[in-house]
């Protein structure tokens, strides 16, 4: 006979080894049966453990029958989460994963049912996580703005909604940014200092809103393109701009300084090679029979998105309505993606149509109040 110790030791071994073992995603949902049977299996392998001293030939037998059978029993629990590991351990040698956490969707619908409950303090703090583990996109950054500015911390939101600046894809969502920054300029203080004398170069990576700096009959706005202009130090209504040298167009220098450092990453080189081209067998057998993977679907999405979106800069509605269709296909519960397919068709096809395609959207995803409303509100007036 074994020790009391012994049977707490070979359980606790147990717990850790269903622990570790089922601590992937897709072997989570055997984790509770195998904390539980794996620990009783270990426990009764080291009952049934064969003891030669002082037990007959026969009985010795038996117990190593008992054993064997305890044995094949552990294989059997644990033999889908070591084939899973052993499978992708073999995967990430033949392909190592060339993406990371930080680059999947920020999931913001838990996020606004807290606003909808109006737990604000909560909804910013499981924000601010999520950010820390992915990202930044426009919405989730807009949504932080707004959460900031609600519980009283100007500063911050004034940060934010500038980093706000380089994710902005469209002229309209810039012009959000901007409207939100000039409801904070009596909070903000620029530095009580003269501008700058004389003409100087900047280089701007993204695309930026100016302002007519004086009176007349110019239009409201307009954008100019990343590049490297002459600017020249004004004072604009107490705060300090920055404006193009010889017109009258410009806009505030935290503006102009938010996009002065922005860098687009360079692209990954392309994999080739034959153990490259084995390890996407698998993948391409699946995808034949399953289709593509969420994740690739996603990507193609944010892709599709991405360049109808410099249509939509142009007003080329007819040019992003396909894209956008696409890209919905790819990806039906990224809202932005819906939202500017609706606004698409009500462009080019009118109201009537804009409706279907909104009964289509409500459909094709779980969406929330908030957003719902956005998307009936299409059927009536055009998106901006």
């Amino acid at each position: 006979m074994h020790s009391i110790l012994t049977y707490v030791l070979a359980a606790g071994a147990g717990v850790v080894i269903a622990h570790f073992i089922s601590r992937a995603p897709e072997m989570r949902a055997r984790r509770p049966f195998q904390l539980v049977l794996v620990p009783a299996a270990m426990v009764l392998c080291v009952y049934f453990l064969p003891d030669t001293s002082g037990t007959s030939e026969s009985a010795a037998m038996g117990e190593l029958v008992c054993f064997a059978a305890m044995l094949g029993f552990l294989a059997l629990l644990l033999g889908p989460n070591i084939a899973y590991h052993c499978g992708a351990a073999l995967s990430n040698f033949l392909d190592p994963l060339d993406w990371t956490p930080a680059e999947e969707e920020i999931a913001l619908r838990p996020i606004r049912r807290l606003i909808d409950k109006d737990q604000y303090y909560q909804a910013l703090t499981e924000l601010n996580q999520l950010l820390t583990k992915h990202k930044p996109t426009y919405e989730a950054l807009l949504i932080k703005a707004k959460l900031l500015y609600h519980v009283g911390r100007v500063e911050e939101t004034a940060a934010t909604l500038l980093n706000l600046i380089a994710l902005s894809n469209t002229t309209a969502q810039q012009l959000v940014v901007m409207e939100l920054l000039a409801s904070l300029e009596e909070h903000l203080q620029d530095p009580p200092e003269p501008p700058a004398p004389g003409a100087r170069r900047i280089e701007i990576h993204h695309e930026l809103i100016l302002f007519p700096t004086a009176g007349g009959t110019a239009p409201p706005h307009k954008e100019i393109p990343p590049g490297t202009y002459a600017v020249e130090e004004i004072l604009h209504g107490n705060r300090r701009w920055l404006k193009l040298a010889g017109e009258d167009w410009g806009n505030a220098q935290r503006c102009w300084e938010a996009i002065l450092a922005i860098h687009t990453p360079a692209a990954a080189p392309q994999k080739k090679g034959f153990r490259w081209k084995i390890a996407r067998m698998p993948q391409a057998i699946t995808s034949a029979i399953k289709g593509k993977p969420r994740r690739q679907r996603q990507a193609e999405a944010q892709k599709l998105l991405h360049e109808a979106n410099q249509f939509i800069r142009r007003d080329d509605w007819h040019q992003a309505l396909p894209l956008l269709q696409k890209a919905s296909a790819c990806d039906p519960d990224h809202y932005e993606i819906a939202y500017r397919w609706v606004q698409a068709v009500h462009h080019t096809a009118g109201g009537a149509a804009a409706a279907q395609v909104v009964s289509q959207v409500l459909m094709q995803s779980r969406w929330t109040g908030h957003e719902q409303q956005m998307l009936h509100q299409l059927k009536h007036s055009p998106g901006q």
